[in-house]
């Protein structure tokens, strides 16, 4: 790029921050919040020499490994739980690591935000700080670094050796090649506690930065103005549901609803799910098995088909139309969606992640429209947050 189509791209950027962080200011919009981040990268990118940008890239997971190692070590509590600036010399007291050691980790602190200098080996708290201090945050480190940055490692090599297909078996994906296991991830992740337990974390502390699907989505218009059933009939039945957060989150913003709100998952899981206080009734289903509870108003499903194949959503859902009314019931599927183009960075890391750790994938808006046509389903909309949360897909016979 010559040097004067470089200073139009750059102003151009300025000019698109800008307006997105005005934006963002006077109306607190998440999608203004996000499109500055974006153009902000973009921003970055013209501004560097195509020679450091590799360079810094391949010498970004040692930022991951500097706050993971302060993890380890309780720094982030240390300067968090301190009345005034923290020395190098005292982090190197109370966390037990040699002081030259804990002064090299704490200059990345610095340079990424997770920590502030105050002078020469002096530090105090940053929003980053505070927040790795976080049970589910510091799950999201010790799952992502220790469980995964391996397989991630290893991904180049797997695919070389399947001659760069597409993964799609969940006994043989990344993870399973990375650590020679013949499982799927989850019954890998399930063998240790430890292990299971950070990784549930892992996906709450995912989830909570989320808002519910019941704060955007126009559940009155669109599922409740056309219940027609008796409080005996199935308002709502929530597919491998988890925890049944989705289901709590509606009872409580609609307390008074008409109808049966239904969880089903494998019976083993229902065991960590306290629900009959809400009125949430629990049915044990396996989703390849045909739908049992017949002419509900909305099947939903929520992070579940990006586990699977196109071959294995087709199957889920054609047991999923079995139960269900044409004209009248619904299918939600809540899920991260990939534009046709133009992708952010975010999704795609998440899809990246999902190819080793599945391996899954997240799926563009045109794949879906195919997935769900081929079952005879027809797309009434799709809803996207406030943001670049996960959006919902109506779909009906």
């Amino acid at each position: 790029m010559s040097g004067e189509l470089q200073q139009l791209e750059i102003q151009s950027l300025l000019e698109d921050i800008k307006c997105s962080v005005d934006q963002f200011e006077a109306t607190k919009s998440e999608q203004a919040r996000v499109r500055a981040l974006e153009k902000s990268l973009k921003l970055i990118k013209a501004l560097e020499h195509p020679k450091d940008a590799v360079l810094k890239l391949f010498l970004s997971p040692t930022q991951a490994m500097a706050v993971k190692i302060a993890h380890d070590l309780g720094i982030f509590a240390i300067l968090t739980g301190a009345a005034t600036t923290t020395s190098c010399k005292q982090l190197a007291d109370q966390s037990g690591a040699n002081s030259l050691l804990v002064e090299r980790i704490m200059r990345v602190l610095v340079a990424i935000d997770f920590a502030q200098e105050e002078g020469p080996g002096m530090y105090s708290p940053t929003s980053l700080s505070r927040e790795m201090t976080d049970k589910k945050s510091g799950s999201i480190v010790d799952t992502l670094f220790v469980d995964f940055a391996p397989a991630i490692v290893k991904t180049p090599d797997f695919l070389r050796e399947t001659n760069y297909q597409n993964p799609e078996d969940h006994s043989a994906g990344p993870i399973q090649y990375t650590y020679n296991v013949k499982m799927t991830t989850f019954e890998w992740l399930a063998r240790d506690v430890a292990v299971h337990e950070r990784f549930h974390n892992y996906v709450q502390g995912v989830r909570e930065s989320r808002p519910f699907w019941v704060d955007w989505f126009p559940v009155q218009e669109r599922i409740l103005n056309g219940y027609t059933g008796a409080p005996s009939d199935p308002l709502i039945v929530d597919m491998a549901c988890g925890s049944g957060r989705d289901m709590l989150a509606l009872k409580r913003k609609f307390p008074d609803l008409t109808g049966r709100v239904i969880l089903q998952d494998l019976p083993a899981v229902f065991n960590a799910i306290h629900s009959h206080d809400i009125g949430l009734e629990k049915i044990g289903h396996d989703i390849f098995d045909r739908q049992p509870v017949e002419g509900a108003r909305v099947y939903f499903l929520k992070f579940i088909l990006h586990e699977f194949s196109d071959d294995n959503c087709i199957k889920i859902l054609q047991n999923t139309i079995q139960g269900m009314k044409k004209g009248y019931s619904k299918i939600l599927i809540e899920e991260f969606i990939l534009p046709d183009e133009n992708a952010g960075l975010f999704h795609s890391m998440v899809d990246m992640i999902l190819m080793v750790v599945g391996p899954g994938i997240v799926r563009t808006k045109s794949q879906w429209a195919t997935i769900l046509k081929s079952v005879g389903l027809t797309v009434n909309l799709i809803c996207h947050p406030d943001g670049d949360g996960p959006s919902i897909i109506e779909a009906e016979l």
